[in-house]
């Protein structure tokens, strides 16, 4: 009997693809043997017998259909045929298998209990998996119970580098690696390296005690080869930090406003630049925007140009001006806690306030989840950060009057051990002064 496994390229999730236009695929690159072997839920040499086109039964996308006989199995599988889905080579990300030749396949399993591959990941021609057929034909020598071991870095992670600059590593680093009943402890050197040996195989949290002015990022690991699986990052960051409070010409606090903090010398650059810091005010107006790295910014709302390098809206800026040149300079040290005075919107900004929930279909609140907002007026361009409902699946947010806008609202869940998506959309979304309570429905599909 065939035993057929359903693999279905997929444009997200665990094949480290990030969403890219029609007819292009950007990767995030396919890592190493040994990463690249244990994020895989399936690991095997294939034979291609037969390729056909065929419809993806996950999706409506029509994809390629390749059978492999199973030749040699690492993880994964007990079957000794099984059916591959891809997108067409060349106009996707999808995998291009050739008939009659074998390849080194690394597969991802959805939540359906399907499979997927790319070229996103580390799937070659055999002829060109030498380096990835010694490492997972190195497994079998392992002697039970051989110690684990792990290296790593500790690295400064900072969000306001230029692209391609040089990574920043800090030595005499306290880390500490906790998991399996035990904590390990060591001091990463002056190139800031350090190493953990004599673990048990598992599962560890590694975390680095800063020094002032820095953050510590938690890094999980799992260490299923005991010799190790290349370099872990520690990540350190900037823990500067810009508190304030936003109000009307009267004094009013205003709840619900994006508000951004922006290198300077970015202000007319078109999306502002990567290195903005957004937030939305609490019920209080007030702010705090953290890990902000050491410059001088200027912190405004409805700042900064649109990706089209237009302007939506009137711009204000801290402390309640319209012109960038006269805003108030932001400056950060290292590690520094600044307080703003009250940033006061200029009388001449109409906001409204809209208020919102999020249910689902019973008309249950559902809670965490993220609402993402995208005004259309001239757009689409993205407003502040994505927003995460409470207990209570409500939220609240200043919008300028006239404005266009589109809501969604997305969530996770798992149910039976299957992790499912919900999804909930309002579009368009007009602003004026009489905009009703919003009501998102969330639902398990993507046509919404």
């Amino acid at each position: 009997m065939i035993v057929r496994v359903v693999l279905v390229m997929l444009a997200f999730g665990a094949t480290g693809l990030l969403p890219s236009p029609a007819d292009a695929c950007t990767c995030g690159g396919s890592g190493t043997p040994c990463g690249a072997a244990w994020s895989a839920d399936a690991v095997f040499v294939g034979h291609v017998v037969s390729i056909e086109s065929s419809t993806v039964p996950a999706g409506p996308m029509l994809g390629r259909r390749t059978d492999l006989a199973v030749t040699e199995a690492f993880r994964g599988l007990q079957v000794s045929e099984l059916s591959v889905y891809t997108g067409y080579s060349g106009s996707d990300c999808g995998y291009p298998f050739a008939m009659g030749e074998s390849f080194l396949v690394y597969a991802h399993r959805t939540p359906e209990g399907q499979f997927t591959t790319s070229i996103c990941t580390r799937t070659r021609p055999v002829a060109k998996a030498t380096e990835d057929l010694a490492y997972l034909r190195s497994l079998a020598e392992i002697p039970p119970g051989m110690a684990a071991r792990i290296t790593g870095l500790v690295q400064v992670w900072d969000w306001s580098a230029p692209p391609g600059a040089q990574p920043r590593f800090v030595g005499g680093v306290h880390v500490s690696a906790t998991g399996e009943g035990r904590t390990f402890s060591t001091r990463a050197d002056d190139r800031g390296e350090f190493a953990f040996s004599g673990l048990s195989p598992g599962k560890y949290e590694l975390t680095a005690k800063p020094p002032d002015g820095y953050d510590s990022v938690p890094q999980t690991v799992e260490t299923h080869d005991p010799r190790g699986c290349g370099t872990t990052f520690v990540l350190l960051r900037y823990d500067g930090r810009v508190a304030g409070r936003v109000v009307d010409s009267t004094g009013t606090e205003v709840r619900g406003l994006p508000v951004e903090l922006v290198p300077a010398a970015d202000i007319d650059k078109p999306g502002g630049s990567r290195n903005n810091l957004r937030a939305w005010t609490a019920a209080d107006g007030t702010f705090e925007l953290r890990h902000v790295s050491p410059g001088e910014y200027v912190l405004g709302f409805n700042s900064i140009r649109g990706f089209d390098g237009q302007f939506t809206f009137p711009r204000a800026f801290y402390p309640g001006v319209g012109d960038p040149a006269a805003a108030g300079r932001v400056a950060v040290a290292v590690g520094a806690r600044v307080r703003l005075r009250n940033f006061v919107v200029p009388e001449t900004i109409k906001l409204v306030t809209v208020n919102g929930i999020v249910v689902d279909e019973a008309n249950r609140p559902v809670r965490e989840a993220t609402v993402t907002l995208t005004d259309s007026t001239e757009g689409p361009n993205p407003v502040g950060s994505p927003f995460l409902t409470g207990e209570d699946g409500r939220f609240t947010f200043a919008l300028v009057h006239g404005g266009k806008y589109e809501l969604r609202a997305r969530r996770s869940v798992t149910i039976d051990g299957r992790t499912l998506q919900l999804y909930g959309s309002i579009l368009p979304l007009n602003i004026s002064s009489v905009t009703p309570t919003l009501t998102v429905v969330m639902k398990q599909s993507r046509d919404y």
